[in-house]
């Protein structure tokens, strides 16, 4: 592994080169302020982004119509839909829901037996989502407004405090923070396998033009 940086980060989004990287930075005036760059992983440099950027990566064609509609744009995570739709989820639970154009045209709270949902990937007309103290993943359709499919909880320990999920391949990838792992689904017959395993928690996983990041509590790394 090829440590990239131990910044304090916010957010970070993958982009056509590598990723956006969303910087906090707590001013002397108590306040915090966040700051662009992308990190091109071919190349291996950092340059300079702007809020723009990032937006357009993480929100689609439509972020400035969507921004308005948002409380907070940067502690969230945002899945762009085949038909271009836009789902937006936020660690308490509550997601939103736009449309092609950039209207939210649903939103509220989506739990699991009273745990809330975090992260968000798509699948076709299905959203995935984590459920970190549910110890599980769910497969949530907007157009009936219901989970259809859970994967994990209970007596399971397919997953331990899953805290992100991302999709690639007709994968779901699932960062395990009590376990330290990745581990994978197979979207044809929702197969779960270790795909990676660290000595530190792990926080997100990306695959970007060739390459795969991932946050641990020390820092972002390139596999």
């Amino acid at each position: 592994m090829k440590k990239l940086m131990d910044i304090d980060i916010a957010d970070i989004v993958p982009f056509s080169k590598g990723i956006i990287v969303a910087r906090k930075d707590i001013l002397k005036s108590g306040k915090t302020k966040i700051s662009f760059f992308t990190y091109d992983v071919k190349l291996e440099r950092p340059t300079a982004s702007t809020r723009s950027v990032y937006m357009l990566n993480k929100f689609g064609e439509n972020y400035e119509e969507i921004e308005k509609q948002l409380n907070d744009f940067i502690y969230c995570d945002a899945a762009i839909l085949p038909n271009n739709h836009v789902a937006v989820v936020y660690a308490s639970g509550e997601i939103g829901l736009f449309n092609d154009k950039g209207k939210l045209y649903w939103t509220g709270d989506l739990l699991y037996k009273n745990c809330p949902v975090n992260g968000v990937t798509g699948e076709g007309k299905y959203l995935w989502c984590v459920v970190p103290e549910g110890n599980c993943i769910v497969r949530y359709s907007p157009s009936t407004e219901k989970i259809v499919l859970r994967i994990g909880g209970d007596s399971s320990t397919a997953f331990l405090n899953p805290v992100s999920i991302s999709s690639y391949d007709e994968k779901l990838y699932i960062c395990n923070y009590q376990s330290r792992k990745i581990r994978t689904v197979n979207l044809k017959d929702f197969s779960v396998a270790d795909y990676k395993t660290f000595e530190e928690p792990v926080f997100r996983f990306i695959k970007t033009n060739d390459r795969e990041i991932v946050e641990l509590e020390s820092g972002v790394y390139m596999l």
